[in-house]
C-alpha cells in the first residue's frame, strides 16, 4: 500500500524539520523550548504515519512525543504549574488512547492510557500524593525506553 506522498524519506525529512523548529524556538527566546522538541518530534512522526502507510512503529512515537510535549507544554501556557504532573500523565494517557483508537487490535495502548490516565485524574483531584517527587524526574524516561522496547519487542502479527 502507498502513502499519499509519492516522495520517499519522509520520516527522515519530517524529523529534520522538527529538530530544526525545536532549535529555532530555543533561538527564538519560548519558555520550555525542549518540550516544543517533543511535539514536534511527535508531529514528525505522526506525519509519517498518515502519509505513509499507517505504520504503528510511526504512530506510537507520534503519540508518544506528542502527549509528552503537549503535557509540558499545557501547564507552562495555562498556569498550571500546580497541576502539572496530572496534566502531563493525562495527556500522556491520551495519547496512549489515540493510539488504541488508531489501531484497535492492540490492547496494551488502552491498558496503559487506562492506568496512566486513573493515576492523572487521582494526582489532579486529590490531596494525597500519587507520585513522590522524587521519582517525577523520571517519568519520561522510563515511558520512553519501556516504549521503545514495547515497539522493538511486539510481536509482528497485526
Amino acid at each position: 500500500m502507498r502513502g499519499i506522498t509519492g516522495g520517499r524519506g519522509i520520516l527522515g525529512g519530517a524529523v529534520l524539520l522538527a529538530v530544526g523548529f525545536g532549535v529555532l524556538m530555543q533561538a527564538l527566546g519560548a519558555a520550555d523550548a525542549g518540550a516544543y522538541l517533543f511535539l514536534f518530534l511527535g508531529l514528525a512522526f505522526a506525519l509519517a504515519y498518515v502519509a505513509g502507510t499507517h505504520q504503528f512503529v510511526y504512530l506510537v512515537p507520534g503519540a508518544t512525543m506528542t502527549g509528552f510535549g503537549l503535557g509540558l507544554i499545557i501547564p507552562t501556557a495555562f498556569g498550571l504549574q500546580d497541576q502539572a504532573s496530572g496534566v502531563f500523565l493525562g495527556s500522556l494517557a491520551i495519547a496512549f488512547l489515540v493510539v488504541y483508537l488508531l489501531s484497535p487490535s492492540r490492547k496494551i495502548p488502552l491498558a496503559v492510557a487506562a492506568v496512566v490516565g486513573v493515576v492523572a485524574l487521582a494526582d489532579i483531584f486529590t490531596t494525597i500524593p500519587i507520585i513522590p517527587d522524587g521519582l517525577k524526574p523520571y517519568f519520561v524516561p522510563i515511558i520512553l525506553i519501556v516504549t521503545g522496547a514495547y515497539l522493538i519487542l511486539e510481536p509482528r502479527t497485526h
